[in-house]
């Protein structure tokens, strides 16, 4: 059965893999054979790069917080992550990191992007938003902010506006699926993809995950305005900021 079901996986890597190399024929990307090396120190990088909008993160008191985190494990969100602010480049510098990394994709763009520094929280048994797959990026944005009001109405009222839900980019979900190995021994994005909105070219953003369990973790591209069976959008929860005494 595993071994159909990576001969499975492979086919749909291949559309995949065409598209990649028609824009590397056009020009729009580089790339030399599958798995693109990362840059080494003697490789100039580009700018690193934020968020367009960036996430506004209220500071409020311990006592707060911590009721804000108790109100949230009660809802399942019991993964906790610090989420630094490193690019995938960076993240590449990493020893152990740069080992859980197959295929990345070669875009400057969006290898630059850096995140905030933040703390999120995930329900590891309700990562993905059921049928989020087969939409395109903007109503995957739509369905994540629905998932965030819909958490939010279970809250108590005092903590509501503290959280929030966003699309976030493929740094942070890197980070939650290598902090979530580490942890526990397992793959956070076993056999799909988790959505961003990191463009890569023109068009096309970057999808985080994997095929099989077993495989390495892959930096996609996919299309922007198009959904695909294992692409789904990932509802993580930005946590305050605990004031510092």
């Amino acid at each position: 059965m595993l071994e159909h079901l990576r001969e499975f996986g492979n086919k749909l890597r291949e559309p995949v893999d065409r598209a990649i190399g028609k824009m590397a024929e056009a020009g729009l990307i580089l790339r030399n054979g599958k798995d693109i090396p990362f840059p080494s120190a003697a490789v100039e990088k580009p700018v690193a790069q934020t968020p367009e909008t960036p996430v506004e993160i209220p500071t409020v008191s311990e006592e707060l917080y911590m009721k804000t985190r108790e109100a949230l494990v009660k809802e399942g969100y019991t993964f906790v992550v610090d989420i630094e602010s490193l690019s995938i480049d960076q993240l590449a510098e990493d020893p152990v990191i740069s080992q859980r990394f197959g295929y990345v994709s070669p875009s400057e763009d969006m290898r630059g992007i850096v995140p905030p520094q933040m703390e999120v929280a995930i329900n590891p048994k309700n990562l993905r938003i059921k049928d989020s797959n087969y939409k395109p990026t903007d109503t995957q944005k739509i369905m994540i902010n629905n998932e965030e009001t819909g958490l939010k109405d279970k809250l108590p009222k005092d903590v509501r506006s503290l959280i929030s839900m966003r699309m976030q980019n493929a740094s942070v979900l890197v980070q939650l699926d290598d902090k979530y190995q580490k942890e526990t021994g397992k793959v956070l994005f076993t056999d799909w993809f988790g959505r961003t909105d990191d463009q890569t070219v023109p068009g096309i953003v970057a999808g985080v995950g994997r095929f099989d369990p077993a495989d390495r973790l892959d930096v996609h591209d996919w299309d922007r305005g198009g959904g695909d069976d294992y692409v789904f959008a990932v509802p993580v929860v930005v946590l305050p900021r605990k004031l510092a005494v």
